[in-house]
């Protein structure tokens, strides 16, 4: 009984954790739009705002903007934590930079910076610029001011010329961008919004962009545009508002720790009679699932669908005349 209390607890925790995270980073979604994608009733959802009213979080629809408005965020000062602490929560934001499978809000970079400026000066000084040094620019390999002038882009919904540096590209290119949000994953910082070059929405690693400038033109964010649903699908970077089957074979040695973690929020895990297991998600990126793949090497392989086992079958070819034939 006690088990199952906690059980719904972390239940009722993370969804109050999510609920925030949604509003906060898809507020011109439609309250049906929100009480779908996470899958609760009406009634739970207003029992969850009211929750989180006792927190400090008030927000509600405003039906002219077609959108959530956040009336409150309260403040909760910390208290208690040593300068050791804050300098290893510090240390561990720029450790998650790193590990590449972790998918770090913006706000968790902006709550790790107010643990530098509330130190006593003059660790203070010294402790902000080795904020910017090993996270901003060495983590995620950006400029603060880009980062900056984007965050304010994004608040105030602002449209803005970035100078971006393709890796396929030679030279730096000029691109009119209406930036909806902005977002960690897979070791980088990105910022997504409608290019109007491309006339759609694209993301763009901010390491690539040399310059931001602000333009007299304001946007409104779509009504359609859902940040939570276009990445439900990426199974690391690449969003889709479609998904597709994958299923990967592993082999009895690979399957202890691919059963151990959970990859994707869709995988269904089956096991065969012969001790392997057969990996299935849908993503909108099925090459992305074949590169993840490769890293076990000959304990995965690529079942479908058939032209992205055809597909791996010549990565795989070309990494053998890469080698030489053994």
């Amino acid at each position: 009984m006690i088990q199952n209390m906690r059980s719904e607890g972390l239940k009722r925790t993370y969804r109050l954790i999510r609920l925030i995270q949604d509003i906060k980073s898809s507020p011109y979604q439609s309250v049906e739009q929100l009480l779908r994608s996470h899958g609760i009733s009406k009634a739970q959802f207003y029992k969850d705002k009211n929750d989180l009213k006792k927190l400090g979080f008030e927000f509600f629809y405003h039906r002219g903007k077609s959108r959530f408005i956040i009336t409150k965020d309260a403040y909760l000062p910390i208290e208690n934590l040593t300068i050791s602490e804050r300098l290893s929560l510090l240390m561990a934001v720029r450790q998650l930079s790193a590990s590449g499978d972790y998918i770090l809000s913006y706000e968790g970079l902006n709550a790790a910076r107010k643990l530098s400026a509330d130190l006593p000066s003059p660790l203070r000084e010294n402790a902000l610029t080795l904020f910017d040094t090993l996270v901003i620019k060495e983590g995620f390999g950006c400029r603060r001011e880009v980062m900056e002038k984007l965050q304010t882009a994004v608040a105030e919904n602002r449209r803005v010329v970035i100078r971006y540096q393709a890796p396929d590209l030679d030279k730096p290119s000029d691109i009119e961008l209406d930036p909806y949000h902005l977002f960690f994953q897979r070791r980088a910082l990105y910022v997504e919004g409608f290019s109007w070059k491309d006339r759609a929405i694209r993301m763009y690693r901010l390491n690539r962009i040399l310059s931001v400038g602000f333009t007299p033109m304001c946007f409104t964010v779509p009504e359609d545009y859902n940040f939570s649903a276009r990445y439900k699908n990426a199974f690391s970077v690449f969003p889709g508002e479609q998904s597709h089957k994958v299923c990967v074979l592993f082999s009895k040695r690979a399957r202890p720790y691919i059963e151990e973690s959970l990859w994707h929020n869709s995988q269904k895990i089956t096991r065969n009679n012969d001790g392997s297991i057969t990996f299935e998600v849908r993503v909108a990126e099925p090459r992305e699932v074949m590169w993840w793949a490769f890293q076990w090497g000959a304990e995965a392989e690529i079942i479908e669908p058939i032209w992205l086992r055809e597909e791996a079958k010549k990565a795989v070819a070309g990494m053998a005349e890469q080698y030489g034939t053994v």
